[in-house]
């Protein structure tokens, strides 16, 4: 464990929050490395946001561990399962309209759903979705727990190479299961 804090302070993963328990904290940093491809956002994020790719994702979290005491447990299978784009978009500040003139009445503006942001935010809920119903069709209350039962597993075995391999092994049977 002192391995870890140390690491976690050198390399950023220190996260300002109160989690209830480890397991709490295993699943946070799951969902946050599940949605770390958003590096090929980073331009129209700076743009919308102010904030990189690895910044935005990290506040869509924060936002979503938050909130989740008073709307539903977001992080939970059910909740990576239910969760759509404008709850997505309004907890990451992003506006999913781009405006284009009118096609036929000069002047006029019209707000249209579109744009880079819009494609990162379907992605991301998509990605959300598929994982929690994974989890919820094998019987994982959230994915920190599907994490630690790979983890547990690996334990057994004392290495670190069984690790990988038993989170390929369990991804695999997951989603030939839910194929």
């Amino acid at each position: 464990m002192q391995s870890f804090q140390r690491v976690s302070k050198d390399h950023g993963l220190v996260i300002p929050l109160n989690f209830s328990s480890d397991l709490d904290e295993l699943n946070f940093i799951s969902v946050l490395s599940l949605l770390n491809f958003a590096s090929g956002y980073r331009v129209p994020l700076h743009a919308r946001t102010g904030r990189g790719a690895w910044d935005s994702i990290r506040a869509l979290l924060f936002s979503l561990y938050i909130t989740s005491t008073s709307e539903g447990d977001y992080l939970s299978s059910d909740g990576l399962l239910s969760i759509r784009a404008p709850k997505i978009a309004e907890l990451m500040s992003i506006d999913l309209h781009i405006e284009r003139p009118h096609d036929s009445i000069p002047g006029i503006t019209v707000g249209e759903l579109g744009g880079p942001l819009y494609e990162l935010v379907k992605h991301i809920e998509s990605v959300l979705n598929e994982t929690g119903l994974i989890l919820k069709n094998n019987g994982y209350s959230n994915l920190g727990a599907f994490v630690s039962e790979a983890l547990e597993q690996s334990k057994k075995t004392h290495s670190d190479d069984s690790l990988v391999e038993s989170l390929v092994e369990k991804v695999c049977l997951l989603c030939r299961g839910w194929a």
